[in-house]
């Protein structure tokens, strides 16, 4: 038995209605996008997740959207989700982090209490940490397409560490056979 925040009622109902599901025309898109593993530590587990751009069927074009297919009760998640049933197309977002970069960041380990960094370059050189496995990269002057994993990052360089961006909009779908 889980208590469910008044405000989340209206989307449980809705998400309890009916099956969540996306075309397959939308599952291609996603596949293309390639899905970010969980961590090593099976953070991330409950879920499929795929980072992309969406356009709403009302029209809302969001840049910074996960689609997240999963079992788990909306009423539990960390996140305010919305429904995938809102998605009309899905698209390659501009902030989404390398497939290749994203999965090594999933394997990184955990080296001190909340850092699981991943040595990452920009084409310039500069060095970035990202923390954990977070699936966008946000920074003005650099294309998240041109990030790079790199072996290492000089102590001195005092790299900026990376983590997901607080803005991320979550769309939730059924969990569908892997």
């Amino acid at each position: 038995m889980r208590v469910a925040p008044k405000d989340r009622v209206p989307l449980l109902l809705e998400w309890n209605a009916q099956p969540i599901t996306l075309s397959a025309a939308l599952l291609e898109a996603l596949e293309e996008i390639g899905r970010t593993p969980p961590d090593r530590y099976g953070n991330g587990s409950d879920r499929r997740e795929y980072p992309c751009s969406v356009v709403t069927k009302a029209g809302e074009r969001i840049d910074l959207a996960m689609v997240w297919f999963t079992d788990v009760c909306p009423a539990e998640m960390s996140v305010t989700p919305r429904l995938a049933t809102e998605i009309a197309s899905i698209y390659p977002s501009p902030y989404a982090l390398p497939l290749e970069v994203r999965v090594a960041a999933s394997r990184a380990h955990e080296v001190r209490m909340g850092l699981a960094p991943t040595a990452v370059e920009t084409p310039d050189g500069r060095p970035f940490i990202l923390n954990w496995h977070p699936n966008f990269f946000v920074k003005a002057g650099y294309r998240a397409a041109d990030v790079r994993l790199s072996p290492s990052v000089p102590a001195a360089a005092n790299p900026e560490i990376i983590a997901e961006p607080a803005n991320v909009v979550y769309f939730i779908a059924d969990s569908v056979p892997r």
